[in-house]
């Protein structure tokens, strides 16, 4: 108990020297904090961006139709399905789609499309897709012959708003469908192929009747898509479904940002190496003016473990000290980055969306895991200094001056 009052006293004592140490360990502390935000707030910005243009952080097939789509491989009841799911405590919104290849001709213009049929009400809560509408209307709540295709596709077909389009295609009755359509609204974008229409009306186009290809899931949080994945999967049981997490739909985009995130580890290890080298000067500085101090303290009898462990307490104390104080500091900085971010000079494009600034994210991670590495750093690089000061020999360190 004794070290624990003598560490304690010490840091107030030497008010400059402490206050120069805690004030390099706050600044750590804040920096890392700060960084480690930002980094997992536009990580996550960047995954809603993609996720929500229209993947989703769950989707729901049936059985083997990811590794090989077909249009045969429809679920039926999809509605039931889908009410199922909404009712999942983590779930917002789900929307059921329905794919299909087609031909697209306009005037003397042809090229190979995607029929993407949704339910307009659904899909607008599930996507951006409303918020990328560039030009005319969005499509109704209820059927009709009415498309929107990209601006891309839009530019191959020399095709405007209320303009007619051609489609045929496979049915899955073996027939050929084929059907005319008038294009309401163009979506901001280089998609190229997209050619979207609602749902009954893609189910009359292919003859599948009430069935749909995919169910995509908006949750909470992308960061849940995993375990509410399994959770799905086993409230639908065995209606031979697959449930899948956007972590394996996107692989090639997962692990290009898994590597990403491991090379700003680097970025954050050089932060905390300056810290350290700070932290080990600063304590080397303090064990050079108090030679005398310790050489005292083992002349009285004090063992060289307990200078030992009378500098790490100190350290300690003030890791903490500088910690509770960084704490408060980085909780400001991250809050106003959430909320205002940092602007781009250039605005990235993705789908037609923009992503325009840098904001910072306020988790668990970032507020402890830079309040423990600041701590055992700060322990660590005094062990050295430590080690010194209990191999003090009492007789030379009171001749020091």
């Amino acid at each position: 108990m004794i070290l624990f009052k003598m560490a304690f006293r010490n840091i107030f004592r030497h008010k400059r020297r402490s206050l120069f140490t805690g004030l390099l360990m706050a600044g750590a502390y804040v920096l890392f904090s700060v960084s480690l935000g930002v980094t997992e707030g536009s990580y996550s910005q960047m995954i809603e961006i993609y996720t929500r243009t229209h993947t989703g952080h769950i989707q729901v097939h049936k059985k083997g139709y990811l590794d090989k789509p077909s249009i045969y491989d429809s679920f039926k009841d999809y509605m039931q399905t889908g009410e199922k799911i909404g009712k999942i405590d983590e779930v917002v919104s789900w929307a059921p789609r329905l794919y299909s290849p087609a031909l697209a001709f306009a005037g003397n213009k042809t090229t190979g499309v995607r029929v993407i049929g949704i339910d307009p009400e659904k899909e607008s809560h599930t996507t951006f897709i409303k918020d990328k509408l560039k030009e005319g209307s969005f499509l109704p709540d209820r059927p009709s012959g009415e498309i929107m295709i990209g601006e891309g596709l839009a530019k191959i077909m020399h095709a405007g708003i209320l303009d007619t389009i051609a489609l045929i295609g496979q049915a899955t009755d073996g027939s050929i469908a084929n059907d005319l359509f008038t294009v309401a609204g163009i979506l901001e974008g280089d998609d190229r192929s997209s050619c979207y229409m609602h749902i009954n009306s893609a189910q009359g186009f292919i003859s599948m009747g009430d069935g749909a290809h995919e169910i995509a899931i908006i949750l909470k949080h992308h960061s849940h898509a995993k375990p509410v994945a399994a959770d799905i999967d086993k409230t639908l049981g065995s209606e031979g479904l697959d449930v899948v997490p956007w972590q394996e739909i996107e692989k090639q985009f997962y692990r290009a940002m898994q590597m990403d995130k491991q090379g700003n580890w680097i970025t954050q290890s050089i932060i905390m190496l300056i810290v350290a080298i700070g932290i080990l000067n600063t304590v080397l500085m303090t064990l050079l003016e108090r030679t005398r101090e310790f050489g005292i303290l083992r002349s009285v009898g004090t063992r060289p473990y307990q200078i030992f462990a009378l500098i790490l307490l100190e350290t300690g104390f003030l890791s903490v000290f500088s910690i509770l104080f960084g704490g408060i500091l980085s909780l400001f900085f991250n809050y106003l980055l959430s909320i205002y971010g940092i602007n781009l000079p250039t605005p990235i494009e993705l789908e037609g969306l923009r992503f325009e600034s840098y904001v910072s994210e306020i988790t668990m991670e970032t507020i402890f895991l830079p309040a423990v590495v600041t701590f055992f750093v700060a322990l660590a690089v005094s062990t050295v200094p430590a080690l010194r000061a209990a191999r003090i020999i009492p007789v030379n360190a009171l001749r020091a001056e």
